[in-house]
């Protein structure tokens, strides 16, 4: 079951140290954290002379990130994953859902699986917690982080002497504004969509 939100990740831990640095005093970040909302360095683009797809990708900024463990992957997974879809008995249109549930399972798997466990624990339900935000937000055309950060604002204000003072404004409000039903969420709380939208997926 979904993590109450109002004490969690995207509670205390996941917005204050890394998106509430507006909120203190004098603009400055609360906490180390913050300073990690900074834009990743990225990684050179990798020179693979055969794969002009990955470069021309690269230019348009879609593999900006990872463009060499993209090409990695691609070596390690693609050729197999492919023989498994063609050898499916399903329509062409199914052979794309079927592909990218394959690539994202064994990417998935990868990621959990190369960690300790305390930590791959940890990391699978920050992901369960982040998809089911993002397809509530989407399925709602809202973006509920942020709306917590405005609407603490409108009701708090800036004006914080240090980070003490800002995460104990921060517990006050978390609880009332998570379980307050919205009406841009069909008249749910945000804990109840986020829980529902879990239950749906079967995340934990």
């Amino acid at each position: 079951m979904l993590r109450n939100h109002g004490q969690h990740r995207f509670g205390r831990n996941g917005m204050a140290g890394s998106g509430f640095n507006m909120v203190t005093k004098g603009g400055k970040a609360p906490s180390k954290a913050a300073a990690k909302k900074k834009a990743p360095k990225k990684e050179e683009p990798i020179e693979v002379a055969e794969a002009e797809v990955v470069e021309e990708c690269v230019e348009e900024g879609l593999l900006a990130r990872n463009p060499a463990r993209s090409t990695a992957l691609r070596d390690l997974w693609f050729d197999d994953i492919s023989k498994i879809v063609d050898k499916a008995d399903i329509s062409e249109k199914d052979k794309k859902e079927f592909l990218f549930l394959n690539l994202t399972n064994s990417l998935l798997d990868m990621v959990i699986d190369i960690v300790p466990g305390e930590v791959a624990k940890i990391i699978a339900e920050n992901m369960d917690d982040f998809l089911a935000i993002a397809i509530v937000n989407k399925e709602n055309k809202v973006n509920l982080l942020q709306m917590f950060r405005d609407d603490f604002v409108a009701s708090k204000g800036t004006d914080f002497e240090d980070e003490d003072q800002l995460m104990a404004a921060l517990t006050a409000y978390e609880d009332e504004w998570w379980n307050g039903k919205r009406k841009d969420l069909k008249g749910k709380s945000p804990n109840q969509a986020l829980i529902g939208m879990a239950e749906k997926y079967d995340l934990k």
